[in-house]
């Protein structure tokens, strides 16, 4: 329940977010300065990938892979799934869709729809409030522990991230940092001469590559016994045998393994020359040992490489200027792996200060990420795509370097959103000081903190105190263009201009934006019309097109009616591990039971796209081949006949080995339409003998269901990105009952898995993009969701704010950008 907005100023955090009527998404993928040659990672001077497996089994038992193996063209290692058209001889109806398209890059016109600031030219004025609905109020708003729409859609205000993504054009642009520079980690081979490097396992004999069996995780003796996960640990030494630390030891499949990442496991060792080898699939690894080197890297035709060096502040860029050497050329053989753009140099900009004035520096990043890296902090979906991040290392308070484990078409996305994450040093310095403790960076055991008094930022002290003190969740400090000044609980969370804010060209016309908790979409209405309101978003479909048809007169006086798309969809999930719904001819059959195209039409006005997957329907990774589901009671019948559930005692209940079809659909609250769906919905189902009981939920409670994954079917919606990465929602890490994630309805597929590794890893978009496609597909046969739809956006805001721009990305407004005309201001401070 990440999000993975890159936009206003910031990049937030990550992927995905659970929300009523939309969230936080993340904009296009990263291009930051070029390391190199892009495309797949490679080793020993070949590109590595290996097969992509073609023999994951559905839940029922039948594949869903390419029948041979067959792959997409031009891309010989990404599998090309087949487009689910029957499953036992009964045919898959599908929808045409309308073939929509959107413009995502480019200039957007301002203030569209509103006569009265056509009629009344302005330039920009500072000044007057805006009162803006939200219909969800967050738990918290720290940003690591709460990852929320909400808090996010705060948030964007009051934190900020390295670099800016240009809403219009989605480039990046210097932010907190003024630059970046992202950089290739180079492996030498064992024997490069005078860095020899040995590695053995923990008492076995050193050499220079070995061949290992990773073992395969025990199964508990008994229920409710907890399993070690398993584990290999190596030694790094130097050609004489002597321990050497910080190694680098890589992990390569040696045969076939379903589930292995093709790109290799990566590992350093520690001080001690120790290396743990955890999360990795059971089978043959060769493992390879090297010194490690970092540059712009770019390799020869005859398999050489030559490595520049761009930054300063590592052993390599020291070596090549003492030699007055440009770059370092290695031949082929003298180096066995490389992962392009994983290391990213930040240099800060000096003048950013947190909105009490204190300076802002590494420091504070730095704290950022022992806080995310604490598995004790209550971070987990966020920590999911910093897992890989290994290394957060200072060079002075504003030259800061970071690196992933292995190339990942976010690494600088989520880099460069640290800084938005990152809690400020000095005040939880003061915090832990006032307790007579100091707050280290140090990773330090119980014992040691207690003997010393201290507080490491990695242990379970500290995460205990950043899960429940609320001096800094309720309030943050930010280093953005406005700071949180009020929290009235179940009512409004006020912001008002930071007076310490550094970018005086973005920092916001308005005094002070008070955002509303409003839950009901009809006391919504009432407050708009009563003027307490403002902006009144995620305004009901009906309310806009019903309510407000002509419009009203009221209305036309004061408002200007709006609709946009974000990026997101809705969808009706269920849980995997209930066995009623593990046999995907039942999740066929009952996507087929509900009639789309009735539903948009009747109730949402067409104002929406009905969708077939879980990638962004305007964005360049959709697969605009796999058409929605049609409704179908008669093929659904079939299927769930063939699937055992038949009505055997003649009750109008279809029932299976005894048991009756009869499951509770969860509903969270306030949302009409989720409401008016699930009615239609339960009667369609009662039609082919199957019983749903709505149940409709507080907010928290619902959430907490979910998490727990104490639910038989849920009716959300996740916000996205224009492309995003599935493993937070789709990768079988996040499966099973004890894992409180975003894979809420716990799909485990392997094949899938094998696409989302080699996903992360590639940065050739178009090859990204193919094995979006076959994701599409699997999904699509396997339907964990019944795919629903990208609704658009509806509002309405007072006419005299001017600035007013509609953007294609999440939530779709930048209000920093809004302002009112002098004469029609109506709040001084």
């Amino acid at each position: 329940m990440t999000r993975n907005v890159v936009w206003i100023g910031r990049i937030t955090s990550i992927t995905l977010c659970l929300a009523l009527a939309g969230c936080n998404a993340a904009k296009d993928p990263a291009k930051p300065a070029s390391s190199g040659t892009t495309g797949g990672a490679t080793t020993g001077g070949e590109k590595a990938g290996g097969e992509t497996g073609t023999d994951a089994k559905s839940a029922d038992g039948t594949s869903t892979a390419a029948a041979g193996g067959e792959t997409w063209e031009g891309y010989p290692d990404v599998v090309k799934v087949p487009i689910m058209t029957e499953v036992d001889g009964i045919k898959i109806p599908r929808l045409e869709t309308k073939g929509s398209k959107l413009q995502i890059k480019g200039a957007l016109p301002v203030d569209v729809g509103n006569e009265h600031a056509a009629a009344k030219p302005s330039k920009p004025e500072r000044g007057d409030w805006l009162v803006i609905r939200f219909n969800s109020e967050p738990k918290t708003l720290n940003p690591i522990t709460e990852t929320s729409a909400v808090q996010s859609y705060i948030g964007e205000y009051v934190q900020e991230s390295l670099a800016r993504q240009n809403p219009e054009t989605m480039e990046f642009e210097p932010n907190v940092a003024k630059k970046w520079i992202a950089e290739d980690s180079v492996k030498l081979a064992s024997n490069y001469p005078g860095k020899e490097r040995q590695v053995a396992l923990e008492d076995g004999k050193p050499a220079g590559e070995l061949e290992v069996t990773f073992p395969a995780k025990q199964e508990p003796a008994k229920k409710g016994d907890k399993v070690e996960d398993p584990k290999l640990v190596f030694k790094t030494s130097d050609k004489d045998g002597a321990t050497v630390g910080n190694t680098w030891v890589g992990l390569f499949p040696a045969e076939r393994i379903v589930g292995a990442n093709p790109n290799g496991y990566h590992f350093w060792s520690d001080s001690t020359g120790k290396v743990v080898a955890t999360e990795v699939p059971a089978g043959k690894y060769k493992v390879r040992v090297g010194v490690e080197v970092y540059g712009t890297s770019k390799k020869g035709d005859d398999g050489s490489l030559v490595v520049t060096t761009t930054t300063s502040g590592h052993p390599l860029a020291d070596e090549l200027k003492s030699s007055k050497d440009g770059s370092l050329t290695l031949k082929k053989g003298e180096w066995v792996d490389v992962q392009r753009g994983t290391i990213y140099t930040y240099y800060l900009r000096d003048d950013v200060k947190w909105s009490d004035g204190e300076p802002f520096t590494t420091k504070d990043l730095l704290l950022g990420y022992a806080s995310i890296k604490n598995d004790d902090v209550d971070g987990e979906s966020l920590r999911t795509y910093y897992a890989n991040l290994v290394e957060c290392v200072a060079l002075d308070a504003h030259t800061i370097r970071m690196k992933y484990r292995q190339q990942y078409f976010k690494a600088f996305e989520f880099t460069a959103g640290l800084s938005a994450q990152s809690p400020p040093w000095h005040l939880f310095e003061k915090f832990f000081k006032e307790e007579g403790l100091e707050l280290t960076l140090d990773k330090l055991t119980p014992d040691e903190e207690k003997a010393q008094k201290k507080v490491s930022a990695y242990g379970l002290a500290y995460a205990k105190f950043f899960n429940t003190d609320t001096r800094y969740s309720l309030s943050p400090l930010g280093t953005g263009p406005y700071m949180v000044s009020k929290w009235e609980q179940d009512e409004r969370v006020e912001v008002t201009r930071n007076p310490h804010y550094w970018n005086k060209d973005r920092a916001g016309y308005l005094d002070k934006i008070i955002f509303r908790f409003i839950p009901d979409n009809v006391t919504a209405f009432q407050l708009m019309r009563a003027g307490e309101i403002d902006f009144f978003w995620n305004m009901d479909t009906e309310q806009y097109h019903r309510d407000l048809a002509g419009p009203p007169d009221w209305f036309k006086q004061d408002w200007v009616k709006a609709k946009w798309y974000s990026p997101g969809y809705g969808y009706v999930g269920y849980n995997l591990l209930k066995p009623m719904f593990q046999d995907r001819r039942v999740r066929i059959a009952l996507g087929m039971l509900f009639n789309k195209e009735e539903f948009l039409k009747e109730k949402l006005y067409n104002d929406a796209e009905i969708v077939s997957g879980s990638e962004y329907f305007f964005g360049p990774g959709y697969d605009h081949e796999v058409k929605p589901l049609a409704y179908d009671p008669e093929a659904a019948r079939d299927l769930l006949s063939e699937a055992g559930w038949v009505d055997s005692n003649n009750d109008g209940v279809l029932d299976k080995d005894g048991k009756k079809f009869q499951f509770k659909y969860s509903i969270a609250p306030g949302n009409k339409l989720a409401k008016e769906r699930a009615s239609v919905l339960q009667k369609e189902l009662k039609e082919v003998g199957i019983l749903m009981d709505i149940a409709e939920l507080e907010w928290a409670s619902f959430i907490e269901k979910i998490r727990n994954k104490d639910f038989d079917v849920v009716s959300l919606g996740w916000a996205q990105s224009v492309e995003g990465d599935p493993y937070q929602l789709w990768h079988s890490s996040g499966a099973g009952a004890d894992k409180r994630s975003s894979n809420h309805v716990s799909f485990s597929n392997a094949q899938t898995d094998e696409l989302i590794e080699q996903l992360r890893l590639t940065l050739d978009e178009d090859k990204r993009m193919k094995i979006h496609f076959s994701l599409h597909r699997i999904l699509d046969a396997e339907q964990p969701y019944n795919f629903l739809y990208l609704p658009m956006d509806h509002g309405a805001y007072k006419k005299r704010f001017r600035g007013v721009k509609w953007y294609r990305l999440r939530p779709g407004f930048d209000l920093t950008e809004w302002y009112v005309p002098k004469d029609e201001q109506v709040h001084k401070e």
